[in-house]
């Protein structure tokens, strides 16, 4: 015979609410239910299936007894996962400000992770105002179901997650905005670490990548550092702040541009730059004829001003 459906939605609360109320085993369609719980957080709920209501005194203390102890075990579980996140936060916060390498290798031993195997840094930020626990929860989601890492933490309004993985950043980006329900995000992602004290670098690669897209304006994408090409160059620069200004000074308006009308002249100009001005070279890398090439730059000019 077909187990009978437990029930969802504000029958389900309803349920949960007499149970707690009660403080003992309940009956409901064909079933015991009684709760695993600390006070007055449920942890779990033990079942028993008793469709001819035949059960008496010895089965239900044996099921509050069973629920007692589960709700032992689950508090347990999740006391050593509550400690177990707090030391994977503060070996990520150690190695982004790039503290003492022989200490985090072996706190980072003793969780059994693994710091020897390439990371980089990813950071992710939201478009609207998003709690920082939900877009923190979105994260750690998100990179645990596309296998990208675990170690994540919250910093100021956004999340940093060392990533073990390179994943596609475009997939995990959307991936988070689904699981933030439909909100659009940023992913500014870093250079390789090959070592523990490369990830203060690969931390100011990825908060530069991410800058680079607020100050186009843009969410709802991912940029890479190892992509920027010669805009690498710039997010070596001691001080960010200016280096904002410096890249807003000679690229806002066709920052600005590319934003409105979905152009991609800055992209065009870095590949330019990097093919030192050889226009068939830069052709043939952004795949566009020669003569499109000679207009965009045209368009650059005037826009730019330069």
């Amino acid at each position: 015979e077909a187990e009978p459906p437990m029930p969802f939605g504000q029958r389900r609360e309803r349920l949960l609410d007499n149970a707690l109320e009660r403080r003992r085993s309940v009956w409901h369609e064909g079933r015991w239910l009684a709760l695993a719980r600390t006070r007055e957080e449920i942890l779990g709920i033990l079942v028993l299936l008793d469709p001819d209501h035949r059960a008496g005194a010895p089965e239900l203390m044996a099921l509050e007894y069973g629920a007692t102890v589960l709700a032992i075990e689950l508090a347990h579980l999740q006391s050593l996962a509550e400690v177990e996140l707090r030391l994977r936060r503060d070996i990520v916060e150690d190695l982004l400000s790039g503290t003492d390498e022989r200490n985090v290798l072996l706190r980072a031993r003793g969780l059994r992770y693994d710091l020897a195997r390439p990371h980089r840094v990813v950071v992710v930020d939201a478009a609207d105002k998003i709690d920082g626990e939900r877009l923190f929860r979105a994260v750690r989601l998100a990179a645990r179901n596309s296998s990208a890492g675990s170690l994540v933490v919250a910093r100021a309004d956004s999340v940093v997650l060392l990533a073990h993985t390179d994943v596609e950043w475009e997939k995990l980006n959307a991936v988070i905005s689904r699981e933030l329900g439909g909100s659009a995000c940023r992913i500014g992602v870093g250079g390789r670490c090959e070592r523990p004290r490369d990830f203060p670098r690969s931390y100011r690669e990825a908060r530069f990548a991410l800058g680079l897209q607020g100050l186009a304006g843009r969410h709802g994408f991912s940029l890479c550092f190892d992509d920027l090409g010669v805009f690498r160059l710039l997010g070596q620069a001691a001080d960010p702040a200016s280096l904002r200004e410096l890249v807003t000074s000679w690229l806002d308006a066709l920052l600005r541009h590319d934003a409105r009308r979905g152009s991609d002249y800055v992209e065009t100009l870095a590949v330019y730059l990097e093919c030192g001005g050889n226009h068939d070279q830069a052709a043939r890398a952004l795949i566009v004829h020669r003569s499109t090439l000679k207009y965009r730059l045209q368009r650059i000019q005037e826009i730019s001003g330069y």
